[in-house]
């Protein structure tokens, strides 16, 4: 039965070189995501099918925020990382799948947990700090052990090698490796320094991969020894992509016009994918990719007037499929995950939305996050629930557990409003219409008005009582010049102002 199933492996790989299997890593938890993007191949895909519609079926506040995780032990209890800069202490929980808090883990020092952070096959929970900290608990939030490595933690991934092995990198350029009972093996520094990249194995586990400050992809033994570099100018995202065959994908920016790039295993280039737009800029959202071995990324263009965000997808042989445009300029959306079905997760890095899309790419849902912004923080559970972390500021939801039931249940008052705001009106240049969204945490008297720079007052938008929530006032400029105009609101205490663009 066992050489049966290993020939019906090799044949599909044969055949259909593009379809991508799970790569079994004995020394990671068994379970839906034991570590940031998933797999020690960075591929941010799941085995299972994520909500197709977006239904909350909780959400609650870790006071600090969260900006990476949650992970998943092999019970299904959640853990995930909270804090905040300055602070004196930040928090690592454990959390059932229903929303309640098993236990929390105080740090004691004031630095953010960001990094990535993984679980291991013996229970063992792994994440740093930005006080420079690397921290081992087990499942019941005991210590087992911390190094202080002298640099900020706060690399996207972190790794571990099919010897039980970690592997981070942080401020000081030097990556690093531990065993897993907190031994230093060794740390390396090349071509001016590794930075906090994050690093990525081949399928085999015998290569990782990773870029330096100075833009080159180096590939590298075990033992930290050089195997081989990429050259490149400038520009090298991470964390990098690897696939079944050991292709490597990453988005360089080493020369005009950009370009999504795949090499084979000894540095080779296997194709170049050059994006179609001379303004184009890449972010710093990893690249995904499906079962298909379809690949998705992210990048901006720039206008004269925006930042147009968007989410493109190729296939395993660089070419081209779609591209989705994002409603809102420069949405940076992140992290990019992808489900069996090729489900598309990602949300916005400025706390405009979050959104599913299609295999196709098309808008399958999108919840609005009101100003919460997501970092490296979505996960998806073998029950299907996606989980989201977002972050703001103490006494605001953030994290969230979606489900799918059949039904669409976007919940307006999932976020409370804690405070008065006054939106960016978007589009912004606009000609002649754009929209002004403001928020109110009580009732009054609203009073929206426009003037020009000299503070002449053009003409009243709003002037009436209303409750406690969310409005969106469409503007039309039709019968003024072009110009930049002030558009002011005041309510109950509040005022703020923002300036909008008219182009004719």
């Amino acid at each position: 039965m066992k050489v049966k199933m290993v020939l019906t492996l090799i044949l599909a790989g044969i055949i259909y070189p593009q379809q991508q299997i799970d790569i079994p890593w004995p020394t990671l938890a068994k379970s839906p995501w034991p570590m940031i993007a998933h797999d020690p191949q960075i591929t941010g895909r799941s085995p299972y099918s994520g909500p197709k519609t977006p239904t909350i079926k909780w959400a609650i506040d870790l006071p600090k925020g969260v900006w990476s995780g949650p992970i998943i032990g092999e019970d299904g209890t959640l853990y995930v990382g909270s804090g905040a800069y300055g602070d004196t202490t930040n928090y690592f929980y454990a959390i059932n799948p229903d929303g309640e808090i098993k236990w929390k883990f105080s740090t004691g020092n004031p630095g953010l947990i960001e990094s990535g952070y993984l679980i291991n096959n013996e229970g063992t929970i792994f994440f740093g700090s930005q006080s420079g900290w690397l921290y081992a608990l087990d499942t019941s939030g005991n210590l087992k052990w911390k190094y202080d490595t002298g640099g900020n933690i706060f690399q996207r991934v972190m790794n571990t090698d099919l010897q039980g092995n970690i592997y981070i990198a942080n401020s000081t350029n030097y990556l690093y490796s531990f065993s897993k009972d907190g031994e230093l093996n060794w740390k390396v520094n090349y071509g001016g320094g590794l930075g906090a990249r994050s690093v990525v194995f081949s399928p085999d586990g015998n290569t990782m991969y990773t870029t330096g400050k100075d833009s080159n992809l180096y590939a590298l033994n075990l033992d930290g020894s050089i195997k081989w570099i990429y050259q490149c100018a400038v520009g090298l995202r991470l964390p990098l992509l690897v696939d079944n065959s050991g292709n490597i994908y990453f988005l360089p920016g080493c020369k005009r016009p950009w370009a999504l790039v795949s090499l084979d295993s000894t540095s080779q280039i296997r194709w170049e994918y050059v994006i179609n737009n001379s303004n184009a800029y890449f972010t710093d959202t990893s690249p995904a990719m499906d079962y298909l071995g379809n690949i998705y990324y992210t990048y901006e263009v720039h206008t004269s007037s925006t930042w147009d965000s968007r989410i493109e997808s190729v296939d395993y042989y660089g070419n081209y499929r779609w591209t989705y445009q994002f409603e809102h300029p420069r949405e940076d959306v992140d992290p990019l995950v992808v489900d069996k079905d090729g489900t598309v997760y990602c949300g916005s890095n400025w706390g405009y939305n979050y959104y599913a899309l299609s295999k196709n790419g098309e808008l399958l849902w999108q919840i609005p996050l009101e100003g919460r912004d997501i970092e490296y923080s979505t996960t998806i559970d073998s029950d299907g629930t996606l989980y989201i972390g977002l972050t703001k500021r103490q006494n605001q939801t953030t994290l969230i557990a979606i489900k799918d039931t059949g039904t669409v249940s976007i919940k307006e008052t999932l976020f409370e409003i804690m405070d008065y705001e006054l939106l960016q009106n978007h589009p912004n240049p606009f000609n002649p219409t754009t929209t002004i969204k403001y928020r109110l945490k009580e009732g009054g008297v609203v009073t929206l008005k426009l003037y020009d720079v000299l503070g002449k007052e053009i003409k009243t938008l709003v002037n009436e009582e209303k409750n406690k929530g969310r409005y969106t006032y469409n503007f039309d400029g039709s019968d003024l010049p072009s110009g930049v105009y002030i558009y002011q609101l005041r309510v109950n205490d509040f005022m703020a102002s923002k300036k909008l663009m008219l182009i004719k």
